[in-house]
């Protein structure tokens, strides 16, 4: 088999791992591969010192998972070495630097190598047997010329078309790749396709690789959303389930959807509402800090008006607010608002702005809810903000019709409350549904205002309604409101009305 030049590989940093979710038993010792929320589910990283086998089609990021574990090494103060059978080390490189991984830093520095073993056609006849001794060798020379703790083996699969036709060879063969891998005590990733069912017809998912994780993308109502499961493990325990993860220009992002602990820390500081009537009606101090608070409404009773009115309060007292707008752009919403008196601008990262506040449209046809889930924690890692504003989060209802999406949603809310956010989620109610939410999550939140409007002589009343807010007293009285040009004005406390606790 010819073989190509050699080059070095490398990177200069990934995001930290901040899966709080819960601490991850080690079992064996393992390499961490700085993958958010793949550590987790795999107990600490890969295997140490052992193979690892990654199977998946075209487009599932077997590469890029691969290029993350070996400059997350190579950042940590361990050497590695790539050996590409598809891609030129040209290419990967430029994958790799996309993606923030600096990977040709490293390759100046000497710190990596990448081995170009793409066969070449016109060298290879058909039914010749093909020797890998030549190629270990020059695997372990590069190993040893750069101190190596990690290997990849980007596409190994290629190897078939140097052995066509050489019988139960190539098995032979690729056995004795996996035992040198072990002697060579490197912690190896090995990419594999689905073409032509390779790995199962040369036993190596079954006999051969130490652990094997499998990639695949599916289509549900026209939208993509790409899985991740763990087949085997030998030596510890990992995630059972398909887990989702998103590839994006910051890589790779892995939510493990069970599997976490609920632990969450609460406290008795009280903020407010940013509306001065409800306020009042939750025994004149606000909501308790990091619960979350869900406004249901028809169309037209401002909804929007009150979670912006809580974010302005909130920029206003010095903390940090991501608002996830699903439905507005962030120039429609800023207007909008501002018509009522909701100077959102006044917080944005402008050189007139004050930088507490972050906008996000998210356009909720756009993507599938998983990968929503993943971009909404995705922001709220990448921010750190103190507010979670989702408005609306019925505007994802469309994609909640599985079996699991009460499921989803109360996923997404507990994940929230650990990352220890005031969360604000907005929820359309139709006219015909009786004040009735759609989203049945009542059981998560922990403030619910329902907001309504009804028509009497000749004109328009919105009201509100404290329907739960757990942990305080709460009003009993429904409270009259207008959106004036001064934001949302009430009405205030009728004569004689009580008050009872929740």
């Amino acid at each position: 088999m010819a073989t190509k030049q050699d080059t070095e590989s490398g990177k200069t940093g990934l995001p930290d791992i901040r899966d709080h979710t819960a601490t991850p038993r080690i079992d064996s010792p393992v390499s961490a591969t700085g993958i958010e929320g793949f550590d987790f589910i795999m107990r600490g990283g890969l295997l140490a010192a052992r193979p690892t086998l990654l199977r998946g089609g075209p487009g599932t990021g077997k590469t890029v998972i691969s290029l993350s574990f070996l400059c997350h090494g190579l950042d940590t103060g361990e050497p590695g070495v790539m050996v590409t059978f598809d891609e030129s080390p040209q290419a990967l490189i430029r994958h790799a630097d996309a993606l923030g991984l600096n990977l040709s830093a490293h390759i100046e520095a000497g710190r990596a190598r990448i081995l170009d073993m793409r066969p070449d056609h016109d060298e290879i006849m058909t039914g010749e047997s093909l020797e890998l001794s030549a190629i270990l060798a020059r695997i372990g020379h590069a190993i040893e010329q750069t101190g190596a703790r990690r290997l990849v083996i980007d596409a190994i699969d290629g190897l078939e078309v140097a052995f066509s036709g050489a019988g139960d060879s190539l098995q032979f063969e690729l056995r004795r790749v996996f035992d040198w891998i072990r002697e060579s005590e490197t912690t190896t990733v090995i990419t594999i396709g689905e073409y032509g069912d390779f790995s199962q017809r040369h036993g190596i998912e079954d006999y051969i690789a130490d652990c094997v994780i499998a990639l695949k993308q599916e289509i549900t109502e026209r939208l993509m959303i790409r899985l991740l499961r763990v087949v085997k493990r030998r030596g510890g325990g990992h995630g059972t389930s398909e887990f989702p993860y998103l590839i994006d220009r910051e890589g790779i992002f892995v939510l493990p959807l069970t599997g976490s602990r609920l632990h969450a820390s609460s406290t008795t500081e009280r903020i407010s509402t940013g509306v001065a009537g409800l306020d009042d009606m939750l025994a004149g101090e606000g909501i308790y800090r990091g619960v979350t608070a869900m406004y249901s409404g028809q169309s037209g009773t401002g909804k929007t008006t009150f979670a912006a009115s809580f974010a302005r309060a909130a920029c206003e007292r010095g903390e940090d607010v991501l608002y996830l707008s699903f439905e507005e752009g962030d120039d429609e919403l800023m207007r909008n608002q501002h018509s009522v008196g909701i100077d959102l601008r006044a917080h944005l990262d402008t050189p007139r702005g004050r930088g507490r506040l972050v906008l996000e449209p998210m356009l909720a046809a756009e993507t599938g809810w998983e990968e929503h889930l993943l971009r909404i924690l995705r922001a709220v890692r990448q921010h750190r903000p103190a507010v979670v504003v989702l408005d609306p989060l019925s505007a994802l209802s469309h994609k909640l019709a599985g079996t699991n999406s009460k499921a989803m949603v109360l996923r997404l809310l507990s994940l929230l409350k650990v990352e220890g956010v005031t969360t604000v989620a907005t929820e359309l109610l139709t006219d015909n549904s009786g004040g009735e939410s759609t989203l049945n999550i009542s059981s998560a939140i922990d403030m619910w205002i329902k907001l309504r409007r009804e028509e009497r002589d000749y004109t328009l009343h919105r009201l509100l309604t404290v329907v739960k807010s757990r942990g305080m007293p709460t009003a009993d009285y429904v409270n009259e409101y207008t959106l004036s040009d001064q934001g949302v004005i009430t009405r205030g406390r009728p004569e004689a009305t009580g008050g009872n606790e929740q």
